[in-house]
């Protein structure tokens, strides 16, 4: 990969780590259904930049899994129940869980290396549950794992979309969770959404801003622009440094720690995760 591509990786990883940050912090001033609702209406005017870029279908999947349901859990479990710096490890466990799956779906094969990394973070998420308290409760961790299975369902479907502009693909999926969101937080987070939005203050949009744009516009289009230049293979891994740049972005600003036994779980979800992802070049040519 030449310099230019790993600087813009870089990129990505610092943008996606902050931006766990950046979601707490919007999460001061807006309840989660609500936040998720605002995130991606803030986007809906920028599908008239882009031809529709897959079936209506396609849209609704990405819509309802990656877009609504993954930070629809992340947002509540955020809420309260989870530290935006274990939220963004925690999170990652996505990909083990798409491997699972798409052996299951799809029938592709799980070599025993991936099967040996993905009980290694299957051992790590247990630490946290049996750990309990601390950075994460036991419902915040059911709430983050939610997220990651219903990113790992979504990435089922992007994997049946070879080709497909995924930057405009999730500006034309942000059309999907306004509506039931809002719906959603009128009726169970009250006070009326409008009235809470309207008290925002500059820190509160600017973070909402953030995670829409810099998030999905910055993030996604550079994204995008790799693996349409990269084997997969080659990419990807570089989210493995997203949790890293998310548990220290939140120590910084946040002043969040974790404690040693969190820290040890922390690092075998890491190593688990690394171990499913790479697994494919570790095993070498076939």
């Amino acid at each position: 990969m030449p310099p230019r591509d790993l600087a813009l990786a870089f990129v990505v990883i610092l943008v996606w780590g902050t931006n766990f940050t950046a979601m707490k912090l919007a999460l001061d001033a807006l309840p989660p259904l609500l936040f998720v609702g605002l995130r991606f209406a803030i986007l809906v005017p920028l599908i008239f930049l882009f031809k529709r870029p897959a079936s209506w279908f396609a849209i609704l999947g990405v819509g309802a899994l990656l877009n609504m349901g993954q930070f629809a859990f992340l947002f509540s479990a955020m809420r309260a129940d989870a530290s935006a710096g274990l939220a963004s490890l925690l999170l990652q466990s996505q990909a083990p869980l798409t491997i699972l799956l798409a052996a299951l779906v799809y029938g592709e094969r799980v070599t025993w290396l991936q099967a040996t990394g993905i009980a290694l973070a299957c051992a790590g998420v247990a630490g946290f549950a049996l750990i309990g308290g601390g950075s994460i409760t036991l419902w915040g961790l059911t709430l983050v794992l939610c997220g990651a299975l219903s990113w790992a369902c979504g990435n089922l479907i992007l994997r049946r979309l070879p080709g497909v502009n995924m930057l405009a693909l999730f500006v034309w999926a942000s059309l999907i969770p306004p509506l039931p969101m809002l719906a959603m937080s009128a009726a169970f987070e009250g006070p009326a959404p409008f009235a809470t939005i309207a008290a925002m203050d500059t820190s509160g949009w600017g973070a909402v801003l953030y995670v829409a744009i810099a998030s999905t516009i910055v993030g996604y289009s550079i994204w995008g622009a790799l693996l349409s230049r990269h084997p997969a293979a080659q990419v990807t891994p570089f989210a493995l440094g997203i949790p890293v740049v998310g548990i220290s972005t939140a120590a910084l600003i946040l002043g969040e720690r974790i404690t040693g036994l969190e820290a040890i779980a922390g690092l075998v979800i890491l190593c688990g995760i690394a171990l499913a992802v790479l697994a494919p070049r570790l095993s070498g040519p076939r």
